[in-house]
């Protein structure tokens, strides 16, 4: 039998994850709205971080229902987490290094997409203290 665990939208993990959908899909329209050359999945720093954002918000999705639906997969998330983090650390200081060394153009998309990514990691940082036991859920 199936349940609805509606006190998941009110905990500080379903919050993450609801910012980290949130974020996922605004990152998406900045990286992928027109003002690259190579298009939203091309080569380089910028297809890194729309791939990694959008394979990670997908599995966000299906992740916040999991949890919704009151699954428990803790041990999962964390290493998912701990993962996710890393990777989004890796994007943000790519992003950096292409907005500083290769592009010199700082259009307002790309640098608030850039914070964005720092953002992300953030939130998966939070997230993995949470599924550890060090910060409060």
């Amino acid at each position: 039998m199936v349940t609805l665990n509606t006190s998941y939208l009110s905990q500080n993990r379903g919050i993450i994850k609801i910012l980290q959908i949130i974020a996922g899909f605004a990152i998406s329209i900045l990286f992928c709205g027109g003002w690259t050359k190579s298009g939203c999945f091309g080569w380089g720093q910028i297809g890194y971080a729309t791939t990694l954002n959008s394979i990670v918000t997908i599995i966000n999705i299906v992740l916040f229902f999991l949890n919704f639906l009151d699954a428990k997969f803790w041990r999962l998330e964390r290493v998912y987490s701990i993962i996710c983090c890393i990777l989004f650390l890796i994007a943000a200081a790519l992003m950096v290094w292409f907005l500083i060394v290769e592009q010199h153009d700082y259009r307002a998309p790309s640098v608030i997409g850039t914070i964005l990514l720092f953002f992300q990691f953030i939130l998966y940082l939070w997230d993995v203290k949470i599924l550890q036991g060090e910060a409060w859920n």
